[in-house]
């Protein structure tokens, strides 16, 4: 055997190839351990599956809309069902049951597969995740899940239940296309089915319009104050008493510019409408709590001209990204027109977030009933309003806005033709 001395060029190359190989080890050491890392609180949303195969591994999947009958699918579903706990399970070596994995959809509609080992394969079965509720409108789809509110709702979500002073209300969310209504000779939207069995419809003009169209029809009062007093933080009142957080009983309550215009509004056009119209319930919310926002520190306790202090509703816009479609009785208006709240708009699909693709979108402002804030040091009162780029935003209520009225349906309303769509709305006998 012939053993031969290397040249410095063969070393070269020799201690080139042992750095590939050394790399080449390492890279394969990390893909290695990463296979088995453990997977927790994986959280699918509609779409195709796109996780590693050596995390888990998903055999098939089922869908039923009566709970009986199952198709296979290769596409998780969306929110609008949910997984069947007690048929679905996960399995280790395709032989025992992970007795340990946990497969459920939480109520906000969100696919939960938690506590996976790294040979877990998953079987699940999904059912709808509705009730059809029969209502004055007749038998509607509702989802049963909590939307999340942190975000807007670009897309048609159908309808969700809340509760409100007086049981369950029904609302539509999103780019809806099924809750048109004709009435009095307008078109309306229909914002929610109220729990006392009224519809709550807001103003869409004197003809029907596609989601995200901009149009000043649907305004049918342009360039209004909510009130031209805004020193004062009981100028926020649907009705105020001068030097008190809200009118009590025996005081004089002096009415906003908003409602007076209204019920001018509603005394031209829909007077001869009256016998089907309810004392609806409208929420003018004026308790108090604490936030620090925007650099303003919000007391809790309320003034006429002390320090800022923040409305209720604030809080639930920025803080808790939560509405309720509850009020205090104190703030309850029962009339025959008035105007959305924040919440409302919220429960529709929009928060302080730009959106021109919900139901509420015009490509206007206008206002809502609802206060927001009252600022001491600069001393001026703040009223939310749907800005032209359709998110909510506050600003002082003597600058002008539109009005947009809300008139509730009595719970004997009967539906002669239409099935809510935009070429085919509902309307009223």
């Amino acid at each position: 055997m012939k053993i031969e001395k290397l040249g410095k060029n063969h070393r070269k190359e020799v201690i080139g190839g042992l750095i590939v190989i050394s790399v080449i080890g390492i890279l394969a050491f990390n893909l290695t351990k990463a296979k088995y890392q453990r997977i927790e609180d994986i959280k699918l949303v509609e779409g195709n599956i796109n996780y590693k195969p050596y995390d888990f591994k998903m055999m098939a999947m089922y869908k039923s809309d009566d709970g009986t009958n199952y198709t296979e699918i290769d596409k998780t579903p969306g929110s609008n069902y949910k997984i069947n706990e007690e048929k679905s399970y996960c399995t280790l070596n395709n032989v025992d049951k992970d007795n340990s994995a946990m497969i459920y959809t939480d109520r906000f509609g969100h696919h939960v597969f938690n506590n996976l080992s790294k040979n877990s394969k998953c079987y699940v079965w999904f059912d709808k995740n509705t009730e059809v509720v029969n209502t004055v409108l007749g038998n509607i789809e509702v989802n049963n899940y909590t939307p999340d509110f942190s975000k807007t709702a670009t897309t048609d979500e159908g309808i969700f239940k809340a509760e409100d002073n007086d049981g369950v209300s029904y609302y539509w969310r999103g780019a809806t296309t099924t809750n048109y209504l004709k009435f009095g000779g307008y078109c309306w939207r229909i914002i929610r089915i109220n729990g006392d069995g009224t519809i709550r419809l807001i103003y869409d003009g004197t003809t029907c319009h596609n989601n995200g169209e901009v149009t000043t029809d649907s305004i049918a009062i342009e360039n209004v104050a909510y009130n031209p007093k805004y020193n004062r933080s009981e100028y926020v009142g649907w009705t105020y008493t001068e030097g008190k957080q809200r009118p009590e009983i025996g005081d004089v309550a002096i009415d906003s510019n908003a409602k007076l215009q209204l019920e001018d509004w509603y005394d031209d056009n829909l007077i001869n409408y009256n016998a089907k119209i309810a004392d609806g319930k409208y929420c003018n919310d004026r308790n108090v709590s604490a936030t620090l926002l925007r650099g303003y520190d919000y007391i809790s306790s309320w003034s006429t001209l002390g320090a800022s202090f923040a409305y209720s509703g604030l809080s639930r816009l920025y803080d808790a990204s939560y509405p309720t479609l509850r009020c205090t009785y104190e703030d309850v208006y029962e009339m025959e027109i008035g105007l959305i709240t924040m919440d409302e708009v919220m429960y529709a699909g929009s928060r302080n977030i730009n959106n021109a693709l919900y139901y509420l979108y015009n490509g206007q402002s206008y206002w809502t009933m609802s206060p927001s804030a009252w600022v001491g040091g600069s001393r001026w009162i703040g009223v939310f309003y749907v800005h032209n780029d359709g998110k909510i935003y506050e600003d002082v209520f003597a600058l002008p806005r539109g009005l947009r009225p809300v008139i509730n349906l009595k719970a004997d309303t009967q539906i002669s033709s239409g099935n809510g769509t935009l070429n085919n709305p509902y309307v009223v006998i």
